[in-house]
Protein backbone atom coordinates (compact mmCIF):
# COMPACT_ATOMS: atom_id res chain seq x y z
CA UNK A 1 0.00 0.00 0.00
CA UNK A 2 2.99 2.26 0.74
CA UNK A 3 4.45 1.78 -2.57
CA UNK A 4 1.23 2.44 -4.09
CA UNK A 5 0.77 5.64 -2.23
CA UNK A 6 4.47 6.78 -3.59
CA UNK A 7 3.76 5.69 -7.27
CA UNK A 8 0.75 7.86 -7.10
CA UNK A 9 2.51 11.03 -5.23
CA UNK A 10 5.34 10.30 -8.58
CA UNK A 11 2.51 10.74 -10.77
CA UNK A 12 1.02 13.80 -9.62
CA UNK A 13 4.88 15.03 -9.07
CA UNK A 14 5.35 14.25 -12.42
CA UNK A 15 2.33 15.89 -13.85
CA UNK A 16 3.35 19.40 -11.87
CA UNK A 17 6.23 19.02 -13.77
CA UNK A 18 4.68 18.15 -17.15
CA UNK A 19 2.55 21.49 -16.12
CA UNK A 20 5.76 23.59 -15.47
CA UNK A 21 7.39 22.68 -18.29
CA UNK A 22 5.17 23.07 -21.11
CA UNK A 23 4.33 26.09 -19.62
CA UNK A 24 7.72 27.38 -20.27
CA UNK A 25 9.60 24.68 -22.61
CA UNK A 26 10.29 25.20 -26.71
CA UNK A 27 8.05 22.58 -28.63
CA UNK A 28 11.81 20.67 -29.06
CA UNK A 29 12.30 20.57 -25.58
CA UNK A 30 9.12 19.20 -24.77
CA UNK A 31 9.85 16.89 -26.98
CA UNK A 32 12.45 15.74 -25.06
CA UNK A 33 10.84 15.44 -21.72
CA UNK A 34 10.44 11.81 -20.66
CA UNK A 35 7.62 10.41 -18.34
CA UNK A 36 9.55 7.99 -16.19
CA UNK A 37 8.17 4.13 -16.46
CA UNK A 38 7.21 4.13 -12.58
CA UNK A 39 4.99 6.78 -13.56
CA UNK A 40 3.67 5.28 -16.36
CA UNK A 41 3.11 1.79 -15.27
CA UNK A 42 1.16 3.35 -12.52
CA UNK A 43 -1.09 5.22 -14.72
CA UNK A 44 -1.34 2.25 -16.70
CA UNK A 45 -2.26 -0.11 -13.76
CA UNK A 46 -4.89 3.34 -12.58
CA UNK A 47 -6.33 2.85 -15.93
CA UNK A 48 -7.09 -0.65 -15.49
CA UNK A 49 -8.55 -0.95 -12.49
CA UNK A 50 -11.23 1.82 -13.84
CA UNK A 51 -11.75 0.62 -17.19
CA UNK A 52 -15.14 -0.75 -16.37
CA UNK A 53 -15.84 3.17 -16.36
CA UNK A 54 -15.32 3.62 -20.10
CA UNK A 55 -17.56 2.39 -22.71
CA UNK A 56 -15.91 -0.37 -25.21
CA UNK A 57 -18.29 -0.20 -28.14
CA UNK A 58 -19.53 3.36 -28.02
CA UNK A 59 -22.98 1.72 -25.70
CA UNK A 60 -21.75 -0.46 -23.47
CA UNK A 61 -19.75 -0.24 -20.79
CA UNK A 62 -16.21 -2.27 -20.75
CA UNK A 63 -15.87 -5.29 -18.95
CA UNK A 64 -13.51 -4.93 -15.48
CA UNK A 65 -9.75 -5.63 -16.17
CA UNK A 66 -8.99 -9.07 -16.00
CA UNK A 67 -5.95 -10.63 -13.93
CA UNK A 68 -3.90 -11.29 -17.03
CA UNK A 69 -4.77 -7.80 -18.27
CA UNK A 70 -2.44 -6.49 -14.91
CA UNK A 71 0.10 -9.07 -15.74
CA UNK A 72 0.33 -8.31 -19.43
CA UNK A 73 -1.42 -5.31 -20.43
CA UNK A 74 -3.64 -4.78 -23.58
CA UNK A 75 -1.37 -1.47 -24.37
CA UNK A 76 2.31 -0.95 -24.21
CA UNK A 77 4.07 1.16 -21.55
CA UNK A 78 4.94 3.64 -24.46
CA UNK A 79 1.21 4.05 -25.39
CA UNK A 80 0.43 4.58 -22.43
CA UNK A 81 3.08 7.23 -21.80
CA UNK A 82 1.15 8.37 -25.13
CA UNK A 83 -2.28 9.02 -23.31
CA UNK A 84 -0.49 10.83 -20.23
CA UNK A 85 1.13 13.64 -22.44
CA UNK A 86 -2.18 13.60 -24.56
CA UNK A 87 -3.83 14.36 -20.88
CA UNK A 88 -1.41 16.56 -20.09
CA UNK A 89 -2.11 18.90 -23.64
CA UNK A 90 -5.84 18.53 -23.24
CA UNK A 91 -5.77 19.97 -19.76
CA UNK A 92 -3.60 22.96 -21.06
CA UNK A 93 -6.14 23.46 -23.92
CA UNK A 94 -9.03 23.59 -22.14
CA UNK A 95 -7.02 25.99 -19.53
CA UNK A 96 -6.01 28.22 -22.40
CA UNK A 97 -9.79 28.38 -23.99
CA UNK A 98 -9.03 26.08 -26.80
CA UNK A 99 -11.47 22.69 -27.69
CA UNK A 100 -9.51 20.11 -26.48
CA UNK A 101 -11.58 17.36 -27.70
CA UNK A 102 -11.16 18.93 -31.40
CA UNK A 103 -7.35 19.80 -30.67
CA UNK A 104 -5.60 16.68 -28.75
CA UNK A 105 -8.33 14.49 -28.13
CA UNK A 106 -10.26 14.01 -31.42
CA UNK A 107 -6.22 13.82 -33.00
CA UNK A 108 -5.44 11.43 -30.56
CA UNK A 109 -8.74 9.04 -31.15
CA UNK A 110 -7.58 9.24 -35.00
CA UNK A 111 -4.33 7.83 -34.74
CA UNK A 112 -5.40 4.90 -32.38
CA UNK A 113 -7.90 3.70 -34.69
CA UNK A 114 -6.23 4.81 -37.91
CA UNK A 115 -2.89 4.32 -37.55
CA UNK A 116 -2.50 1.79 -34.52
CA UNK A 117 -5.29 0.48 -35.52
CA UNK A 118 -6.24 -0.17 -31.66
CA UNK A 119 -9.33 -2.64 -31.11
CA UNK A 120 -11.93 -0.97 -28.61
CA UNK A 121 -10.67 -1.94 -25.26
CA UNK A 122 -7.45 -0.47 -26.33
CA UNK A 123 -8.94 2.97 -27.26
CA UNK A 124 -10.63 2.80 -24.09
CA UNK A 125 -7.65 2.15 -21.45
CA UNK A 126 -6.20 4.83 -23.53
CA UNK A 127 -9.07 7.13 -23.07
CA UNK A 128 -9.29 6.16 -19.20
CA UNK A 129 -5.74 6.84 -18.44
CA UNK A 130 -5.53 10.30 -20.51
CA UNK A 131 -8.91 11.52 -18.46
CA UNK A 132 -6.84 10.36 -15.12
CA UNK A 133 -3.74 12.76 -15.96
CA UNK A 134 -6.14 15.40 -17.47
CA UNK A 135 -8.01 15.57 -14.41
CA UNK A 136 -4.19 15.56 -12.23
CA UNK A 137 -3.03 18.32 -14.36
CA UNK A 138 -6.25 20.44 -14.83
CA UNK A 139 -6.09 20.53 -11.21
CA UNK A 140 -2.62 21.77 -11.34
CA UNK A 141 -3.12 24.17 -13.46
CA UNK A 142 -6.42 25.69 -11.97
CA UNK A 143 -3.87 26.42 -8.55
CA UNK A 144 -1.57 28.59 -11.21
CA UNK A 145 -4.74 31.23 -12.08
CA UNK A 146 -5.39 32.18 -15.05
CA UNK A 147 -3.71 30.99 -18.40
CA UNK A 148 -1.71 33.70 -19.62
CA UNK A 149 -1.21 35.09 -23.33
CA UNK A 150 2.49 33.81 -24.16
CA UNK A 151 1.40 30.28 -23.02
CA UNK A 152 -1.89 30.07 -24.91
CA UNK A 153 0.16 31.34 -28.11
CA UNK A 154 2.40 28.95 -27.63
CA UNK A 155 -0.02 26.12 -26.85
CA UNK A 156 -2.17 27.37 -29.97
CA UNK A 157 1.10 26.63 -32.39
CA UNK A 158 1.91 23.38 -30.89
CA UNK A 159 -1.54 22.10 -31.17
CA UNK A 160 -3.21 20.34 -34.36
CA UNK A 161 -5.09 22.69 -36.20
CA UNK A 162 -8.10 20.38 -36.70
Amino acid sequence: MQRAGRAWKAAVALAFGLVLACSSASAQQKDALTIPDEVTRKLLQLGLQNIHRALCDGFNQCTPATPEEFENPPIALNQARMAVVAGVRSAFARWCGFDAERRSVLPLMRQLRQVLRFNDRQVALMAVIHGIQQGITSEQLKAQGECDEASRRKLDAQLPKS
